[in-house]
């Protein structure tokens, strides 16, 4: 059953500037996100936008690259911007531990959420307002009110140095279905 957020977090608008054959600024793209799992009570995802290389190239008009169904996981160059709609946990479910190698700024911008880091550490509570700056560092992110958690969340492609490694091991490319590989040197 949904928890009516749907009602509270619609789709969102989003306005893409670019430039006309004179170099002229323009509006290249006024029109909503799509929006992946809309209508169900699990996460929802609509990419604003994403660059594939850094630094990113700008270009008078392209193509839109969120434009196609959502696709989870980290980009190995470039950024993503999205909005992210975490459901509240479900008993009996597994937080997904996890590490990426990115660089992840996720601001809160409704609810509350559990960042879970190591065995041992004290959880850290984020709400409404609450920014944190996510390093590769091992974390799942669990949902315990009875809403939808609304994040807007910027990935930014990384790299952990080899000191890192060395300490933590490989930084496995992030699989959303639980399916971690190690990244090819």
């Amino acid at each position: 059953m949904l928890d009516g957020t749907m009602d509270l977090y619609p789709n969102l608008r989003r306005v893409i500037t670019g430039h006309d054959a004179d170099g002229k600024s323009v509006v290249m793209i006024d029109d909503l996100c799509h929006y992946s799992g809309a209508g169900t009570d699990g996460f929802r995802f609509q990419d604003i936008w994403s660059h594939r290389v850094l630094p990113i190239q700008i270009e008078a008009t392209e193509d839109d690259p969120t434009g196609k169904p959502f696709q989870p996981g980290v980009i190995e160059n470039g950024i993503f911007v999205r909005v992210s709609d975490v459901p509240p946990f479900k008993p009996g479910d597994t937080p997904y531990m996890h590490r990426t190698n990115s660089v992840d700024y996720l601001h809160v911008l409704e609810g509350e959420i559990t960042m879970l880091l190591s065995e041992g550490v004290e959880p850290v509570i984020l709400r409404k307002g609450d920014t944190i700056l996510q390093r590769a560092t091992d974390h799942a992110w669990v949902n315990h009110t009875d809403r939808h958690c609304r994040l807007l969340i910027v990935m930014i492609a990384g790299r952990a140095t080899e000191a890192l490694e060395k300490l933590i091991g490989k930084v496995p490319l992030w699989d959303p279905a639980g399916r971690a590989k190690a990244e090819e040197a």
